[in-house]
C-alpha cells in the first residue's frame, strides 16, 4: 500500500473525483482514504470498514455518484445580493398598461375556461 496525490480516476470510461465523498446505490458514502493498492488502484473507505480498491468497490456497490456539495457561505451572499438590473447590459422597456391590460385579459380567460 503506497500513498500517493490523486484527484481523480478513470474507471469504465467515468472520471472519479476523489476528492469528494461518492455514494453508492444502497446510500453508502465512500472516501478516498489517500492510499492505492500495490496496482495503483486508489483505496476508498466507509465508515468504519476496511479500506477495499475502488474497483472492487464500483463492482460490488454499484456505480459511485459524488455527494452533493454543501453550499457556501460567499455563494448564498452572492445569490441574494446581486441585483438582475446590474448584471444585465440592455435596458428592458416596460409594457405599456394597453399591453399589459391585454395579458391580465387573456390571463383571466384562461382561468375561467
Amino acid at each position: 500500500m503506497t500513498t500517493h496525490l490523486l484527484t481523480t480516476w478513470l474507471l469504465d470510461g467515468v472520471l472519479i473525483d476523489l476528492t469528494r465523498t461518492q455514494l453508492d446505490v444502497y446510500g453508502g458514502r465512500w472516501d478516498f482514504t489517500g492510499a492505492t493498492t500495490p496496482e495503483g488502484e486508489p483505496l476508498m473507505q466507509s465508515g468504519e470498514d476496511k479500506p477495499l480498491p475502488l474497483p472492487e468497490v464500483y463492482a460490488v456497490y454499484g456505480p459511485l455518484i459524488p455527494a452533493a456539495r454543501p453550499v457556501t457561505h460567499a455563494e448564498r451572499l452572492a445569490a441574494i445580493t446581486v441585483c438582475p438590473a446590474e448584471t444585465e447590459t440592455d435596458t428592458k422597456v416596460a409594457p405599456s398598461p394597453s399591453t399589459f391590460a391585454a395579458l391580465l385579459g387573456r390571463l383571466r380567460r384562461r382561468a375561467t375556461a
